[in-house]
C-alpha cells in the first residue's frame, strides 16, 4: 500500500500537477468569499428569508455569489497560467493575461434566449458579442484549466527559443517585459485562433461544446433507480475531481429522471404516503457533501500541517452548511490523486449504508419532502425522514467518512508537513 501511495505522491510532485494544485489553492480566497454570502442567504429562518425577498437584500447578496460561480473559469485559467509560468521562472502575470486571451478566443461570443409570445410560439433571439455565462462559469473550468496550461507552455516555449523583441538595457524591466511578450503572445493567439477555426468545422462547433457533449453523452441513457443513483453519484464526483462542475454536467443529462423522481416523492409526501424513490432523496440530499465535512473535521482535529489546519478553520463554517467549494479548491480535491479514491467512494458507501438501515427498518425511510441543501447536516438528516434517527445517522455517517478519509489524509498531511519544514529550513 505504501509503495502505491508513494507513486501517487511522486506523481503529485511533477511540474504540471504542482501547477494545478497551487493554481486551485490560489483561488480558494475567492471561493470562500462567495460561499460565505451563500451561507448568509441560505439561513433557514422564515422571517430572514422573507426579509431577503421583500427588502431586495437577497438580490444584493447574490452578486458576490454570481461573480464567484459564474466567473470561475476566468479565475482558473489565470491562476493555472500564473503558477505554471512561475515554475519556469517566467513572468506569471504576462502568462496569465495571454492564457486568458487564448481561452476567450475559444469562447463563443453569441448567446440565445427564448420566449413564448401570446400566440404560444417560441421565439428564439440570438445576441452577438455576448459571452454566455456557462462558458466562463463552472462548466468551463476544465477547458480553462487546459487553456491555462497549454497556452503558458507555448508561451514559455517561444520565449526559450528567443522569439521575442530584445530591448536595450536602458529600458525599464516592466516596459521591456511588455514588449518581450508581444511575439510569443501573438503566436499563442494565432494557434488558438486556428484551433477555433478548425473546431468550427466540426459538428460540435466550439471547444465548450466538445467538453460538454462528449462528457455528457455517456450519461444520457442512464435510467433511474439504484443503478442510476450509483452512476449519478460517481460521475458527479469524478467530474468535480477533474475540475468540472459535476452537478451541472450530470444534472443536465439526468434532469428528466431526477425531476420525475422528485415530483413523485413530493406528491407522495403531500398525500401522506411513502416516497416511491427514496434512493434519490438519499443520493441528492445526504450523500453529496458529507465526505468533505468529514475531511474538514479530520483536518481540524488531526491535521499537523499549517496548510490543512488553516484551511480547516476557514472552511468549517461553510462545510457545516454543506457548502463544499472552500474544501474542494482549498485542499484541493480537484486533480488531487491522493484524494480521488475516498472522494469518489464516500457517497457510494454512505448511500449503501443508508439504504441498508432504512431497508431493514432501523430508520424511517425519507419522506420525499422538498428540502434546502444548505441546512446543517444533523438537522437535514432529521428533516429527510422526519425522525430523530435521521440526525443520529447523519452524525454516524460523518464518523464513518472520517475513517474512510483518514489514511489518505495522513499521507497528504505528512507530505504538507515535510514541504513546510523544507521551506522553514531554507528561510532560516
Amino acid at each position: 500500500m505504501n509503495k502505491y501511495l508513494q507513486k501517487i505522491i511522486d506523481f503529485t510532485q511533477t511540474r504540471y500537477m504542482k501547477a494545478i494544485t497551487n493554481g486551485f489553492m490560489s483561488i480558494a480566497a475567492v471561493t470562500i468569499a462567495g460561499s460565505l454570502f451563500t451561507l448568509i442567504k441560505s439561513i433557514p429562518i422564515g422571517p430572514w428569508q422573507t426579509f431577503l425577498t421583500t427588502s431586495g437584500l437577497g438580490d444584493l447578496l447574490s452578486i458576490p455569489v454570481n461573480i464567484t460561480s459564474n466567473l470561475m473559469a476566468v479565475y482558473v485559467v489565470f491562476s493555472m497560467a500564473y503558477t505554471l509560468a512561475k515554475s519556469f521562472n517566467r513572468d506569471g502575470f504576462s502568462a496569465g493575461i495571454i492564457s486568458f486571451g487564448a481561452f476567450m478566443i475559444l469562447t463563443p461570443l453569441t448567446a440565445s434566449t427564448s420566449a413564448v409570445n401570446d400566440a404560444g410560439e417560441t421565439i428564439v433571439t440570438t445576441m452577438e458579442n455576448v459571452i454566455p455565462v456557462a462558458s466562463v462559469g463552472a462548466q468551463g473550468i476544465f477547458l480553462s484549466l487546459i487553456c491555462g496550461l497549454v497556452a503558458t507552455r507555448l508561451y514559455v516555449f517561444f520565449l526559450d527559443r528567443g522569439w521575442k523583441l530584445h530591448m536595450p538595457d536602458s529600458v525599464p524591466p516592466n516596459v521591456a517585459g511588455m514588449f518581450e511578450a508581444m511575439i510569443p503572445g501573438g503566436l499563442v493567439f494565432v494557434i488558438f485562433l486556428l484551433l477555433r477555426y478548425l473546431l468550427a468545422l466540426t459538428p460540435y462547433g466550439t471547444a465548450q461544446n466538445i467538453i460538454y457533449k462528449v462528457l455528457q453523452a455517456p450519461l444520457m441513457n442512464v435510467a433511474g433507480g439504484l443503478t442510476g443513483c450509483l452512476i449519478y453519484m460517481i460521475m458527479v464526483k469524478l467530474f468535480w475531481w477533474l475540475g468540472i462542475h459535476g452537478g451541472s454536467i450530470v444534472n443536465g443529462a439526468m434532469q428528466p429522471i431526477i425531476m420525475t423522481a422528485s415530483a413523485a416523492n413530493l406528491a407522495a409526501f403531500a398525500a401522506g404516503t411513502a416516497a416511491p424513490h427514496p434512493e434519490w432523496v438519499i443520493a441528492t440530499m445526504i450523500c453529496p457533501s458529507i465526505g468533505l465535512l468529514a475531511l474538514n473535521l479530520l483536518m481540524f482535529l488531526r491535521g499537523k500541517s499549517h496548510r490543512y489546519k488553516s484551511i480547516s478553520k476557514v472552511a468549517l463554517p461553510t462545510s457545516l452548511f454543506n457548502i463544499t467549494e472552500p474544501m474542494m479548491f482549498g485542499t484541493p480535491i480537484v486533480m488531487n490523486p491522493i484524494m480521488l479514491v475516498p472522494f469518489v467512494l464516500s457517497p457510494v458507501i454512505t448511500f449503501f449504508l443508508t439504504m441498508f438501515v432504512t431497508g431493514i427498518g432501523l430508520m424511517p425511510a425519507p419522506t420525499g419532502a422538498g428540502l434546502n441543501m444548505f441546512i446543517p447536516l444533523p438537522i437535514l438528516g432529521a428533516l429527510v425522514n422526519a425522525h430523530w434517527t435521521g440526525a443520529v445517522w447523519a452524525c454516524l455517517m460523518v464518523v464513518a467518512n472520517m475513517a474512510l478519509y483518514y489514511p489518505f489524509f495522513m499521507v497528504a498531511d505528512k507530505k504538507a508537513v515535510s514541504e513546510e519544514s523544507a521551506v522553514d529550513s531554507a528561510q532560516s
